[in-house]
C-alpha cells in the first residue's frame, strides 16, 4: 500500500496487478472520507488511496530498462544519459538501487519502487522519466 502523500501525478503504479498512471489525486475531506486517486484507461476511474489494491512497482533490473537505464558491468552501476537540451546529464544508480555522485557514493539509499524513481528524477531533472508500461514485460498475475 502506497500513502498519496508520497505520490504525484504521471506516478506510475500498481491497481489490481496492472500498471496504471496516476491522472488525478484528490485528498480533500469534503469530497471522500479516504484520498482517492484516479487513474487512466479505467472504466471505473477513482479508487481510495488506502486500499490494499494500490501498490508499488517494485524497481528492478527491468524497470530501469525501461526507463532508459543501462548497466554498465565494467562499473557495476545503472546509468542514465539524457542529452535534451544541449547539455550532457546523466543519473547513476547502484546493484543496490541506491542513487550515487560521481565518486560512488549514496546520495539516496534504497529506492525501492518507479514511483520513487520517477519522483526524485523530476525533483533533480525537472522533467518526467520515460518509462512505457506497454513494453513492461513483467507477469503480474
Amino acid at each position: 500500500m502506497i500513502s498519496c502523500s508520497d505520490l504525484r501525478l504521471g506516478n506510475y503504479i500498481l491497481i489490481r496487478k496492472k500498471i496504471e498512471r496516476i491522472t488525478l489525486i484528490n485528498n480533500d475531506p469534503g469530497f471522500a472520507d479516504t484520498p482517492l486517486i484516479g487513474f487512466e484507461g479505467s472504466n471505473d476511474n477513482f479508487i481510495s488511496c488506502g486500499e490494499e489494491s494500490v501498490q508499488p512497482v517494485v524497481l528492478s533490473a527491468e524497470v530501469l530498462n525501461q526507463c532508459g537505464f543501462s548497466f554498465h558491468s565494467h562499473f557495476h552501476f545503472w546509468q542514465l544519459i539524457d542529452t535534451s537540451a544541449g547539455q550532457r546529464s546523466e543519473m547513476d544508480i547502484d546493484p543496490d538501487y541506491n542513487l550515487i555522485d560521481f565518486m560512488r557514493r549514496p546520495i539516496v539509499k534504497k529506492i525501492s519502487s518507479l514511483h520513487q524513481l520517477q519522483n526524485l528524477y523530476f525533483a533533480l531533472k525537472g522533467s518526467e522519466i520515460k518509462f512505457d508500461p506497454a513494453g513492461w514485460k513483467r507477469n503480474l498475475s
